[in-house]
């Protein structure tokens, strides 16, 4: 018998795992897929290259959500973070006005825009989040900035970015406003774990291992329950008994595990209407270095983009550059295959436009399209209030993964929501 049974080894459920496990508790991780990390796998792509699904930034660095969590445990994270960030906006590079430097010195803001823009974030930072939760950020942006610049800037540079959210007039600006001031408070950027999230994921699966064990390729037929009780989950048929089950999967997949008819409907109906981030990305493995920008942004097609390597040399041959692009889109562009490709290549072709040395120094690439990026898209119908907490209706199931209360967006999510799990199951034994 286990005391707790964890059913995902993505972030959440390998962080909910750690903590459990060095809290004592006899824990298992099952894992339907044949490595752990879900949406935050990490493996050598092609030989010599380290890559992540993705661009995986950690939002503050060593001060964010997954350095919490190994602070938790006592580890720590190697976090490296970006020296230069670029803009290409009207063909044109510029700094990556992300702080208040680099904002007051951008040629993007004339002398009014920059006193709009600076009384406009005083508002932001004052305010208390959870009164904006239901407020779409366009309502927001349109009442307090008269400048169609400044307002492209908050929304679409700068809410883009930190929220990967494509509808400004669904966006919620109490979600915008809480992760900007968690930002400003921790006076960190963005940064990249060294060795990439095979890190996180492997240092997070021994901690589990010493007091309990991970197995994958291991498909749950479905969580047991009696008289409105976990008992434990099946797997291929073999019955795994506990009395605590932790779903560490998007919430719109649960009812592929346990029976909806178990939760009331507008609670079963919420959790699987939840709507994700989508959009597209491509890796590349260079043949030579083509952007000194460590990271770098494009307004048109909009793109994020990340040269890994030249923050972290050991996740690319040496002499070879490893790079990521990104771009946040509508769903029924990803949901459209023909339409997605054609979003690739306006950006590869936009790609050979920023960096000239691109196109001959190509030497391996990976498209991906993907219809779920965030598990929650941070709407003002899906805000942290309105997202679900770890407990459940059910007795013994709890909740943990980027489709929780939990705080940030996306990976922040997973690992506010794991230790958030795990500090409810604590106090519940």
């Amino acid at each position: 018998m286990w005391d707790v049974i964890i059913v995902g080894a993505g972030v959440a459920g390998l962080s909910t795992g750690a903590i459990l496990a060095r809290e004592g508790l006899r824990t298992l991780v099952v894992e339907r897929a044949f490595m752990v990390g879900g949406r935050g796998k990490c493996f050598e792509y092609k030989k010599g290259y380290l890559v992540d699904y993705g661009i995986h930034a950690l939002r503050m660095a060593d001060e964010g959500a997954a350095a919490s969590v190994f602070r938790k445990l006592g580890e720590s994270l190697e976090v490296v973070e970006p020296e230069e960030s670029g803009l290409y906006h009207q063909g044109e590079w510029s700094e990556l006005p992300l702080s208040v430097n680099a904002i007051t010195s951008s040629p993007l803001f004339s002398k009014e825009d920059l006193d709009e823009l600076m009384k406009g974030l005083t508002e932001l930072l004052g305010a208390k989040p959870e009164e904006y939760w239901d407020v779409p950020l366009k309502d927001w942006a349109e009442r307090v900035f008269k400048s169609e610049n400044v307002r492209w800037f908050i929304q679409e540079l700068l809410a883009k970015l930190l929220l990967i959210t494509v509808d400004m007039s669904e966006t919620s600006t109490g979600e915008f406003f809480d992760l900007v001031q968690a930002f400003v408070k921790s006076g960190k950027g963005a940064g990249y774990v060294v060795g990439g999230w095979k890190t996180i994921t492997d240092r997070l699966t021994e901690i589990i291992e010493e007091n309990g064990e991970v197995r994958t390729k291991a498909k749950v037929d479905g969580v047991l329950v009696k008289e409105r009780r976990v008992k434990g989950v099946s797997i291929r048929g073999e019955k795994l008994v506990a009395d605590t089950v932790v779903a560490a999967i998007p919430v719109q997949h649960l009812f592929s595990v346990v029976d909806r008819n178990l939760f009331p409907n507008d609670y079963a109906e919420k959790l699987s209407s939840m709507k994700p981030t989508m959009g597209v990305s491509i890796d590349y493995g260079l043949s030579g270095r083509i952007s000194e920008y460590d990271t770098f942004m494009c307004s048109d097609p909009w793109m994020t983009g990340a040269a890994t390597s030249n923050m972290d040399p050991s996740v690319a041959p040496r002499g070879e550059q490893l790079l990521t692009v990104f771009s946040v889109l509508p769903s029924d562009v990803v949901l459209d295959k023909e339409r997605a490709k054609a979003e690739i290549s306006r950006i590869e072709e936009k790609l050979g436009e920023m960096f000239p040395k691109f196109k001959g120094n190509v030497r391996w690439r990976r498209p991906l399209i993907l219809r779920m990026v965030d598990g929650a898209a941070l709407t003002v119908t899906q805000s942290q209030d309105k997202r679900p907490s770890p407990e459940t209706p059910l007795k013994g199931l709890y909740l943990a993964s980027d489709t929780c209360n939990g705080r940030g967006a996306g990976g922040d999510i997973a690992y506010n929501s794991a230790m958030k799990c795990a500090e409810v199951i604590l106090k519940s034994r």
